[in-house]
């Protein structure tokens, strides 16, 4: 079954920003926002997907931190 638009984040985000950013996920960034949040890896997991706007937040900077460090890397080698 699936969440009506407006329950996840509150309405604070479509699911499309969602999807967008689920897309975008890589290996470890549950356990960064785990430890970012102060609880495990499965429950940031749990968070997020049950439409937690902090969870969206945080999962969001990191991952955008991660994609910067990355590009920043690339262009000074």
């Amino acid at each position: 079954m699936e969440k009506k638009n407006n329950v996840l984040t509150n309405g604070l985000k479509t699911k499309e920003e969602i999807n967008a950013l689920e897309k975008r996920l890589q290996y470890g960034d549950f356990t960064t926002l785990g430890t970012a949040m102060s609880c495990s890896p499965d429950t940031a997991k749990k968070r997020f997907f049950r439409g937690n706007v902090e969870a969206y937040n945080a999962l969001d900077k990191i991952i955008t931190s991660r994609e910067q460090a990355i590009q920043d890397i690339k262009n000074n080698i």
